[in-house]
């Protein structure tokens, strides 16, 4: 008899244990410990990541208007207590005015040896490379209307109900002229040479009256461009893993200081471009222009930005700094 009772109870408790379980399941006043959830961490580390997304900003960052529109731009004061002057930065092709291969390194460098810095967004033209096998014959393009046959091809019907009222076409016309006058008009793009000369009057605005231009990869051809038809007169060039420059005859012209980086595993043609400016200065006898090889640098000088701001501090410094203090 004991053994039936106790059989009997096992046989109840299994049928109500989880019973009872899913009742504490459906709870609605059950609180959840965060600290066991496994849901709570992922959540919050999506949210922290979305966070660290928003927070994300660009260092000094200080738009320009230029022809009524707004140009991103950058402005960092130098810390060292005596001004030296400014930097305007040229960023490359396919770079932005913030591109942590050279230009944000460098720009945040160079503020502690006197040297406030400017980086602004360029334009830079795009024109797509397509190639053409030899024997590639171009073919008018087929008129399909022309080659499908007359017999299969039925008259376009014409609305001869009475209800088609013609001043109601005309109605809809006027309507359409209408919202296509109201279309704003496209601004122009905003040419380089006007974003620099934005950047210069900003910086006449600081006070600021001694101006050199860096330009990386293809900023240093722009820089270029910009370097003798500024309005302002510019102190000196750098140029930073710049390729062969469009006309030399401007280059052999200029009488302005000039240094010109490249990196020992620069892309290709940098340091042909680098060797022949080099040449054709030594040629003329300009003794302003110097030439400096950074070894083991690729074109971003990735792992080697101190040794580039280095390099660029310390002409700086024996152009400028070390003239003034021996006049």
């Amino acid at each position: 008899m004991q053994v039936f009772q106790t059989t009997l109870l096992s046989l109840l408790m299994m049928v109500f244990l989880p019973l009872s379980a899913i009742a504490a399941d459906d709870d609605p006043d059950k609180t959840i410990d965060d600290s066991t959830s496994t849901d709570a961490p992922q959540t919050a580390q999506k949210n922290d990541g979305i966070m660290l997304r928003q927070e994300q900003s660009i260092d000094g960052y200080a738009p320009l208007t230029v022809a009524g529109q707004q140009v991103d731009a950058a402005f960092l004061e130098e810390t060292f207590g005596e001004p030296r002057g400014a930097i305007i930065f040229f960023h490359d092709q396919g770079e932005a005015l913030e591109s942590w291969g050279v230009v944000t390194p460098l720009r945040k460098e160079m503020l502690q040896y006197g040297w406030s810095t400017l980086t602004l967004a360029l334009d830079y033209s795009f024109t797509p490379n397509i190639l053409l096998a030899p024997d590639t014959k171009i073919e008018p393009p087929i008129d399909a209307a022309s080659t499908t046959d007359d017999s299969n091809t039925a008259p376009t019907p014409t609305d001869t109900s009475p209800d088609a009222n013609p001043d109601d076409a005309k109605a809809d016309d006027v309507k359409t002229n209408d919202v296509e006058k109201e279309e704003p008009a496209t601004l122009p793009p905003v040419s380089n040479k006007q974003r620099i000369e934005a950047a210069i009057a900003f910086l006449k605005t600081k006070d600021i009256q001694r101006i050199v231009f860096l330009g990386h990869g293809s900023g240093g051809i722009a820089a270029m461009n910009e370097f003798t038809t500024a309005s302002t007169p510019i102190a000196a060039l750098i140029l930073v893993g710049t390729p062969a420059l469009p006309k030399d005859d401007d280059f052999k012209a200029l009488n302005q200081p000039i240094l010109d980086i490249y990196g020992e595993l620069d892309i290709e043609g940098v340091s042909t471009a680098v060797n022949q400016r080099k040449a054709v200065m030594k040629r003329i006898g300009n003794i302003q222009y110097t030439s400096r090889e950074i070894n083991g640098a690729n074109h971003v000088f990735y792992g080697l930005e101190s040794t580039l701001a280095s390099t660029v501090r310390g002409w700086l410094y024996t152009i400028f700094v070390k003239q003034e203090k021996s006049e």
